[in-house]
Protein backbone atom coordinates (compact mmCIF):
# COMPACT_ATOMS: atom_id res chain seq x y z
CA UNK A 1 0.00 0.00 0.00
CA UNK A 2 1.47 3.34 -1.07
CA UNK A 3 0.97 6.50 0.95
CA UNK A 4 1.42 10.24 0.58
CA UNK A 5 1.60 12.63 3.54
CA UNK A 6 0.55 16.24 2.98
CA UNK A 7 1.95 18.31 5.84
CA UNK A 8 4.67 20.86 6.57
CA UNK A 9 4.76 19.90 10.26
CA UNK A 10 8.09 18.06 10.75
CA UNK A 11 7.11 16.84 14.21
CA UNK A 12 3.97 15.27 12.76
CA UNK A 13 5.90 13.71 9.85
CA UNK A 14 8.47 12.21 12.23
CA UNK A 15 5.62 10.67 14.20
CA UNK A 16 3.73 9.20 11.23
CA UNK A 17 6.47 7.83 8.95
CA UNK A 18 7.95 5.21 11.37
CA UNK A 19 4.44 3.83 12.00
CA UNK A 20 3.76 3.45 8.27
CA UNK A 21 7.18 1.87 7.73
CA UNK A 22 6.41 -0.69 10.45
CA UNK A 23 3.34 -1.72 8.39
CA UNK A 24 5.52 -2.21 5.30
CA UNK A 25 3.85 0.73 3.58
CA UNK A 26 5.85 2.74 1.06
CA UNK A 27 5.82 6.43 0.23
CA UNK A 28 4.44 6.93 -3.26
CA UNK A 29 6.84 8.47 -5.76
CA UNK A 30 4.05 9.38 -8.20
CA UNK A 31 0.80 11.03 -7.06
CA UNK A 32 -0.91 8.80 -9.62
CA UNK A 33 -0.23 5.71 -7.47
CA UNK A 34 -1.28 6.84 -3.99
CA UNK A 35 -3.46 4.34 -2.07
CA UNK A 36 -3.69 6.34 1.15
CA UNK A 37 -3.49 10.11 1.58
CA UNK A 38 -2.72 11.41 5.06
CA UNK A 39 -3.62 15.09 5.03
CA UNK A 40 -2.88 17.72 7.66
CA UNK A 41 -6.02 19.91 7.54
CA UNK A 42 -3.77 22.94 8.22
CA UNK A 43 -2.54 22.64 4.61
CA UNK A 44 -5.99 22.79 3.00
CA UNK A 45 -6.99 25.84 0.97
CA UNK A 46 -10.09 26.26 -1.22
CA UNK A 47 -8.59 24.48 -4.25
CA UNK A 48 -7.26 21.60 -2.15
CA UNK A 49 -10.64 21.21 -0.48
CA UNK A 50 -12.39 20.73 -3.84
CA UNK A 51 -9.66 18.35 -4.97
CA UNK A 52 -10.01 16.11 -1.90
CA UNK A 53 -13.79 16.07 -2.30
CA UNK A 54 -13.27 14.72 -5.83
CA UNK A 55 -10.61 12.22 -4.74
CA UNK A 56 -12.70 10.75 -1.93
CA UNK A 57 -14.48 8.57 -4.52
CA UNK A 58 -11.38 6.59 -5.44
CA UNK A 59 -8.79 7.25 -2.71
CA UNK A 60 -8.64 6.56 1.01
CA UNK A 61 -7.95 9.84 2.80
CA UNK A 62 -7.21 10.22 6.51
CA UNK A 63 -7.29 13.81 7.76
CA UNK A 64 -5.22 15.05 10.71
CA UNK A 65 -7.09 17.69 12.71
CA UNK A 66 -5.52 20.11 15.18
CA UNK A 67 -8.54 21.86 16.68
CA UNK A 68 -12.34 22.03 16.74
CA UNK A 69 -12.50 24.34 13.71
CA UNK A 70 -10.68 21.75 11.59
CA UNK A 71 -13.05 19.00 12.78
CA UNK A 72 -15.92 21.20 11.57
CA UNK A 73 -14.20 21.57 8.16
CA UNK A 74 -14.03 17.77 7.87
CA UNK A 75 -17.63 17.19 8.90
CA UNK A 76 -18.99 20.02 6.73
CA UNK A 77 -17.34 18.40 3.70
CA UNK A 78 -18.29 14.78 4.56
CA UNK A 79 -14.70 13.84 5.45
CA UNK A 80 -15.52 11.26 8.11
CA UNK A 81 -12.09 9.68 8.42
CA UNK A 82 -9.98 11.85 10.71
CA UNK A 83 -7.83 11.70 13.84
CA UNK A 84 -6.38 14.38 16.09
CA UNK A 85 -2.72 15.34 15.83
CA UNK A 86 -2.23 13.96 19.36
CA UNK A 87 -3.15 10.42 18.23
CA UNK A 88 -1.48 7.41 19.83
CA UNK A 89 0.46 5.03 17.57
CA UNK A 90 -2.10 2.22 17.72
CA UNK A 91 -4.83 4.58 16.52
CA UNK A 92 -3.01 5.24 13.24
CA UNK A 93 -2.18 1.53 12.90
CA UNK A 94 -5.87 0.61 13.19
CA UNK A 95 -6.84 3.20 10.57
CA UNK A 96 -4.23 1.89 8.12
CA UNK A 97 -5.38 -1.71 8.61
CA UNK A 98 -8.97 -0.57 8.06
CA UNK A 99 -8.02 1.08 4.74
CA UNK A 100 -6.08 -2.02 3.67
CA UNK A 101 -9.20 -4.16 4.15
CA UNK A 102 -11.57 -1.66 2.57
CA UNK A 103 -10.02 -0.75 -0.74
CA UNK A 104 -11.85 1.80 -2.86
CA UNK A 105 -13.64 0.62 -5.99
CA UNK A 106 -11.44 1.50 -8.94
CA UNK A 107 -13.61 0.29 -11.82
CA UNK A 108 -15.75 2.94 -13.51
CA UNK A 109 -18.53 1.73 -15.81
CA UNK A 110 -19.43 4.63 -18.09
CA UNK A 111 -21.99 2.79 -20.26
CA UNK A 112 -22.60 -0.59 -21.92
CA UNK A 113 -19.51 -0.22 -24.13
CA UNK A 114 -16.95 1.51 -21.91
CA UNK A 115 -15.29 0.55 -18.61
CA UNK A 116 -12.27 2.17 -16.96
CA UNK A 117 -10.09 0.08 -14.63
CA UNK A 118 -7.96 2.47 -12.56
CA UNK A 119 -6.14 -0.40 -10.84
CA UNK A 120 -4.74 -1.85 -14.06
CA UNK A 121 -4.73 1.53 -15.90
CA UNK A 122 -6.78 0.39 -18.89
CA UNK A 123 -9.96 1.39 -20.71
CA UNK A 124 -12.09 -1.35 -22.24
CA UNK A 125 -14.30 -0.06 -25.05
CA UNK A 126 -16.17 -2.42 -27.40
CA UNK A 127 -13.96 -5.21 -25.97
CA UNK A 128 -10.82 -3.38 -27.10
CA UNK A 129 -8.26 -2.79 -24.35
CA UNK A 130 -6.46 0.57 -24.32
CA UNK A 131 -3.56 1.13 -21.93
CA UNK A 132 -3.20 4.41 -20.03
CA UNK A 133 -0.09 6.34 -19.07
CA UNK A 134 0.37 7.45 -15.45
CA UNK A 135 -0.75 10.98 -16.33
CA UNK A 136 -3.85 9.71 -18.16
CA UNK A 137 -4.72 7.45 -15.24
CA UNK A 138 -4.31 10.33 -12.78
CA UNK A 139 -6.58 12.56 -14.87
CA UNK A 140 -9.34 9.94 -15.01
CA UNK A 141 -9.07 9.49 -11.24
CA UNK A 142 -9.68 13.19 -10.75
CA UNK A 143 -12.75 12.99 -13.02
CA UNK A 144 -14.16 9.83 -11.39
CA UNK A 145 -16.67 11.92 -9.41
CA UNK A 146 -18.59 12.40 -12.71
CA UNK A 147 -18.81 16.13 -11.93
CA UNK A 148 -17.42 19.04 -13.93
CA UNK A 149 -13.91 20.01 -12.81
CA UNK A 150 -12.15 23.10 -14.14
CA UNK A 151 -8.91 22.75 -16.10
CA UNK A 152 -7.19 24.96 -13.51
CA UNK A 153 -8.13 22.63 -10.67
CA UNK A 154 -7.11 19.57 -12.73
CA UNK A 155 -3.73 21.18 -13.42
CA UNK A 156 -3.23 21.85 -9.70
CA UNK A 157 -4.25 18.31 -8.74
CA UNK A 158 -1.96 16.67 -11.32
CA UNK A 159 0.82 19.17 -10.55
CA UNK A 160 1.36 20.09 -14.20
CA UNK A 161 2.55 23.48 -15.41
CA UNK A 162 -0.55 24.72 -17.25
CA UNK A 163 -4.13 24.02 -18.28
CA UNK A 164 -2.85 23.41 -21.81
CA UNK A 165 -1.21 20.21 -20.53
CA UNK A 166 -4.60 19.02 -19.26
CA UNK A 167 -6.18 19.55 -22.68
CA UNK A 168 -3.25 17.70 -24.28
CA UNK A 169 -3.77 14.68 -21.99
CA UNK A 170 -7.51 14.63 -22.71
CA UNK A 171 -6.95 14.86 -26.48
CA UNK A 172 -4.41 12.04 -26.22
CA UNK A 173 -7.01 9.80 -24.56
CA UNK A 174 -9.63 10.78 -27.13
CA UNK A 175 -7.35 9.74 -30.00
CA UNK A 176 -6.89 6.30 -28.44
CA UNK A 177 -10.62 5.58 -28.23
CA UNK A 178 -13.41 4.88 -30.68
CA UNK A 179 -15.99 6.91 -28.68
CA UNK A 180 -15.40 10.11 -26.75
CA UNK A 181 -15.73 9.67 -22.96
CA UNK A 182 -15.50 13.36 -21.99
CA UNK A 183 -18.06 16.14 -21.69
CA UNK A 184 -16.66 19.67 -21.95
CA UNK A 185 -18.35 22.90 -20.94
CA UNK A 186 -16.79 26.34 -21.12
CA UNK A 187 -16.27 27.88 -17.66
CA UNK A 188 -17.10 24.52 -16.00
CA UNK A 189 -14.32 22.30 -17.38
CA UNK A 190 -14.55 18.56 -18.06
CA UNK A 191 -16.37 15.52 -16.71
CA UNK A 192 -16.75 11.86 -17.69
CA UNK A 193 -19.78 10.77 -19.70
CA UNK A 194 -22.07 8.21 -18.09
CA UNK A 195 -25.32 6.40 -18.81
CA UNK A 196 -26.95 8.18 -15.86
CA UNK A 197 -26.00 11.60 -17.15
CA UNK A 198 -27.35 10.74 -20.62
CA UNK A 199 -30.66 9.59 -19.14
CA UNK A 200 -30.88 12.71 -17.01
CA UNK A 201 -30.19 14.84 -20.09
CA UNK A 202 -33.05 13.18 -21.96
CA UNK A 203 -35.55 13.60 -19.12
CA UNK A 204 -34.61 17.23 -18.60
CA UNK A 205 -34.34 18.35 -22.21
CA UNK A 206 -37.61 20.32 -22.13
CA UNK A 207 -36.57 22.06 -18.92
CA UNK A 208 -33.19 22.97 -20.41
CA UNK A 209 -34.83 24.32 -23.57
CA UNK A 210 -37.12 26.50 -21.48
CA UNK A 211 -34.20 27.77 -19.39
CA UNK A 212 -32.23 28.58 -22.54
CA UNK A 213 -35.16 30.65 -23.82
CA UNK A 214 -35.34 32.49 -20.50
CA UNK A 215 -31.58 33.09 -20.57
CA UNK A 216 -31.79 34.58 -24.07
CA UNK A 217 -34.51 36.96 -22.98
CA UNK A 218 -32.58 37.94 -19.86
CA UNK A 219 -29.40 38.39 -21.89
CA UNK A 220 -31.20 40.83 -24.22
CA UNK A 221 -32.28 42.84 -21.19
CA UNK A 222 -28.77 42.76 -19.72
CA UNK A 223 -27.12 43.77 -23.02
CA UNK A 224 -29.51 46.65 -23.61
CA UNK A 225 -29.08 48.01 -20.08
CA UNK A 226 -27.02 51.22 -19.67
CA UNK A 227 -25.90 49.91 -16.27
CA UNK A 228 -22.67 47.89 -16.09
CA UNK A 229 -23.44 44.26 -15.19
CA UNK A 230 -21.13 41.26 -14.57
CA UNK A 231 -22.07 37.68 -13.64
CA UNK A 232 -19.91 34.97 -12.08
CA UNK A 233 -20.94 31.30 -11.95
CA UNK A 234 -18.92 29.20 -9.49
CA UNK A 235 -16.81 32.36 -9.14
CA UNK A 236 -15.73 32.12 -12.78
CA UNK A 237 -16.36 35.08 -15.09
CA UNK A 238 -19.37 34.27 -17.26
CA UNK A 239 -20.91 37.46 -18.68
CA UNK A 240 -20.18 41.17 -19.10
CA UNK A 241 -23.11 43.09 -20.60
CA UNK A 242 -22.72 45.10 -23.82
CA UNK A 243 -22.54 48.48 -22.07
CA UNK A 244 -19.62 47.29 -19.99
CA UNK A 245 -17.93 45.63 -22.99
CA UNK A 246 -18.15 48.89 -24.96
CA UNK A 247 -16.77 50.80 -21.97
CA UNK A 248 -13.83 48.46 -21.46
CA UNK A 249 -12.92 48.05 -25.13
CA UNK A 250 -12.34 44.93 -27.25
CA UNK A 251 -8.71 44.30 -26.26
CA UNK A 252 -9.38 44.36 -22.53
CA UNK A 253 -12.46 42.15 -22.84
CA UNK A 254 -10.51 39.58 -24.89
CA UNK A 255 -7.88 39.42 -22.16
CA UNK A 256 -10.54 39.00 -19.45
CA UNK A 257 -11.99 36.01 -21.31
CA UNK A 258 -8.55 34.40 -21.77
CA UNK A 259 -8.46 31.33 -19.54
CA UNK A 260 -4.74 31.69 -18.81
CA UNK A 261 -4.43 35.47 -18.26
CA UNK A 262 -7.95 36.67 -17.56
CA UNK A 263 -8.61 38.34 -14.23
CA UNK A 264 -11.58 40.68 -13.96
CA UNK A 265 -10.33 42.01 -10.63
CA UNK A 266 -7.16 43.44 -12.21
CA UNK A 267 -9.38 46.31 -13.39
CA UNK A 268 -10.22 47.36 -9.85
CA UNK A 269 -8.03 49.79 -7.89
CA UNK A 270 -7.13 48.30 -4.52
CA UNK A 271 -4.22 47.40 -2.26
CA UNK A 272 -2.46 44.41 -3.88
CA UNK A 273 -1.62 42.98 -0.46
CA UNK A 274 -5.35 42.65 0.21
CA UNK A 275 -6.14 41.11 -3.21
CA UNK A 276 -7.65 37.83 -1.99
CA UNK A 277 -9.70 39.33 0.85
CA UNK A 278 -10.81 42.12 -1.51
CA UNK A 279 -12.27 39.59 -3.96
CA UNK A 280 -14.03 37.81 -1.11
CA UNK A 281 -15.44 41.16 0.01
CA UNK A 282 -16.99 41.76 -3.43
CA UNK A 283 -18.40 38.23 -3.48
CA UNK A 284 -20.21 39.08 -0.23
CA UNK A 285 -23.81 40.21 -0.66
CA UNK A 286 -24.31 43.92 -0.20
CA UNK A 287 -23.08 47.27 -1.52
CA UNK A 288 -19.40 48.17 -1.95
CA UNK A 289 -17.58 51.26 -3.28
CA UNK A 290 -14.69 50.76 -5.72
CA UNK A 291 -12.64 52.51 -8.42
CA UNK A 292 -11.72 51.15 -11.84
CA UNK A 293 -8.42 51.82 -13.54
CA UNK A 294 -8.66 54.78 -15.94
CA UNK A 295 -10.27 53.55 -19.17
CA UNK A 296 -11.25 55.93 -21.99
CA UNK A 297 -10.88 58.79 -19.45
CA UNK A 298 -14.29 58.01 -17.99
CA UNK A 299 -15.45 58.44 -14.40
CA UNK A 300 -13.86 55.57 -12.47
CA UNK A 301 -15.79 55.67 -9.18
CA UNK A 302 -18.52 53.06 -8.82
CA UNK A 303 -20.80 51.52 -6.28
CA UNK A 304 -21.13 47.75 -6.71
CA UNK A 305 -24.21 45.91 -5.50
CA UNK A 306 -23.66 42.16 -5.16
CA UNK A 307 -26.45 39.58 -5.42
CA UNK A 308 -26.03 35.83 -4.82
CA UNK A 309 -28.21 32.97 -6.12
CA UNK A 310 -27.41 29.95 -3.99
CA UNK A 311 -28.92 27.17 -6.12
CA UNK A 312 -26.91 28.30 -9.15
CA UNK A 313 -23.85 29.36 -7.12
CA UNK A 314 -24.09 32.55 -9.19
CA UNK A 315 -23.02 36.08 -8.28
CA UNK A 316 -24.42 39.15 -10.02
CA UNK A 317 -22.51 42.47 -9.81
CA UNK A 318 -24.30 45.70 -10.73
CA UNK A 319 -22.01 48.76 -11.16
CA UNK A 320 -23.56 52.18 -10.60
CA UNK A 321 -21.50 55.34 -11.23
CA UNK A 322 -21.08 57.61 -8.21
Amino acid sequence: MNYKIVSTNKKLLNKIIPILNSLDMKESIHIQEVDLWIVDVSTIDENALISYKNRINFSNILFIVNNTEQIIICLDNSFLHYITSSFINDELVYWCKYFMKNKKEKILKLDDTTTINLDTAIIIQDNIITELTLQEKALLKELSSFKFISTTLLANSLKVSSTTTIRTIINRIRKKLKYDIFVQKKTFGYKLKSTDSLQNNNTQISIITELEEQNKLMQNVIDSSPIFIVTFIHKQLYCINKSFRDYLGVDIVKELWDEEKGDFFQLIVHDNKQHHSFQELLFTKGTHSINLYEINKNNTSFEIETFYFENLDKHLFIFKPL
